[in-house]
């Protein structure tokens, strides 16, 4: 099983605390450069543009693997 989009885990500065967070499994469109060429998060409507400290490529098998584990055990709500 294959996504089309890829995905990061981006490490940015949190909007409310100012702390380093990490988002696990972020669409690729969710992350852009603004005016300075600097690369920014879309956290939501009301921040649109948090700092990004690092974004690191999610490797195809870990998302494999993941959806694999969902078809053969579900979720925790199943």
């Amino acid at each position: 099983m294959t996504t089309k989009q890829k995905q990061f885990d981006v490490t940015y500065v949190c909007p409310f605390s100012g702390r380093e967070v990490t988002a696990v499994e972020v669409p690729a469109n969710s992350i852009y450069q603004n005016d300075s060429g600097e690369m920014a998060y879309r956290y939501n409507d009301f921040y649109p543009a948090c700092e990004v400290i690092t974004a690191c490529e999610v490797p195809q098998s870990r998302l494999d693997a993941k959806a694999s584990y969902f078809a053969k055990y579900g979720t925790a709500n199943e």
